[in-house]
């Protein structure tokens, strides 16, 4: 075991200190366009990663679910680069992302579980648990993707995620997998690694490139987690991920009910509002960072004390109708 901690160490090290080197590289190397950092920072979080990832567990290299893993997120990786250098039109990314979620599907074991709803006959769970799968990495990619509008948000908030949610992991569950918690270290310390060019004021940006890729991977991994668990598991990936998921559906919302396009960017998220409202890039920053910690303590806290599990989740609902409130007066100013 205490082989296994130390090698993992190593690895967790090398992912930083190799995530750090490839993105000075990459602003170094990469043009700014139209006097702006250059995107594409999402490679150095891609590589950094899974050379971490298969340091670590060579034997899974070519040959395991993992590897297909790989392979899904490689997919990912390239739409983002081909947006980013082209602009994609919304079905084009859609497909990239969409061709990914099967991969993960069909080639490994990454898929809710019928435990979740033992009601549902098994017949009818096997076309159910396609559709909640795929829906959820998808939804979860582009959430993601629409929260990147501001120096080091995106990185920032899915570091804070990905670091509650191994936490929770690792002191309430009763069988630890190490592939899925080196995962998720991993990932973590790769675009740790990535911030600090990325802070404000950014000397790289992740671009679509980085942005879905993180995106995918949180997807993946927390559908990773969810195999063999009661249903009420469902609600904790979202209170993690409670930021880009709030702010994402408020925006859908939004567009619906002013007749606007569901897949176009604007400049009406949060970040944007706040902005607006004379914040700083890094207050605002700070600001998500402090709400995604709430909620993360919710969900922590909803595993470690089940018998106060629905007083969290109400905390946590509360906290949703506030950020409602909030955002609604932000729409009138």
């Amino acid at each position: 075991m205490l082989a296994v901690i130390t090698v993992g160490g190593w690895n967790i090290l090398l992912t930083f200190i190799a995530s750090f080197c490839f993105t000075f590289i990459l602003q170094m190397l990469l043009p700014n366009k139209d006097g702006k950092p250059p995107n594409y920072g999402g490679i150095a979080v891609f590589a950094s990663f899974w050379l971490g990832f298969f340091t670590m567990f060579p034997v899974l290299l070519f040959n395991s679910p993992q590897w297909n893993i790989f392979l899904a997120s490689a997919i990912v990786l390239l739409t983002g680069i081909i947006d980013d250098y082209f602009e994609l039109k919304p079905w084009q990314k859609t497909l990239g992302i969409l061709i990914a979620a099967n991969v993960i599907y069909f080639y490994t074991d990454v898929a809710f579980s019928s435990v979740l709803i033992a009601e549902v006959p098994a017949w009818l769970f096997d076309s159910l648990a396609y559709v909640l799968t795929i829906a959820w990495i998808y939804f979860v990619t582009n959430a993601m993707n629409l929260l990147d509008g501001l120096d080091g948000l995106v990185s920032s908030v899915a570091t804070t995620s990905l670091v509650t949610l191994t936490v929770m992991i690792y002191i309430s569950s009763l069988s630890i997998r190490l592939t899925l918690i080196m995962m998720l270290v991993l990932l973590a310390a790769s675009i740790l690694g990535f911030l600090p060019f990325n802070w404000f004021p950014a000397k790289i940006y992740l671009g679509d490139t980085g942005a879905l890729f993180i995106g995918f991977m949180f997807a993946t991994l927390t559908v990773y987690n969810l195999k063999n668990i009661s249903i009420f598991s469902l609600i904790v990936p979202i209170l993690f991920y409670a930021v880009p998921l709030f702010d994402t559906s408020y925006a859908i919302v939004r567009r619906f009910l002013n007749g606007q396009s569901m897949v176009e960017r604007d400049e009406d998220h949060l970040h944007h509002r706040l902005l607006r409202q004379g914040f700083t890039v890094p207050q605002i920053v700070i600001l998500m960072i402090g709400i995604t910690l709430v909620f993360s303590v919710f969900a922590i806290f909803s595993q470690l004390y089940h018998q106060f599990r629905w007083v969290f989740i109400f905390l946590s609902g509360g906290l949703i109708v506030l950020l409602t409130v909030f955002m609604s007066r932000l729409d009138n100013k």
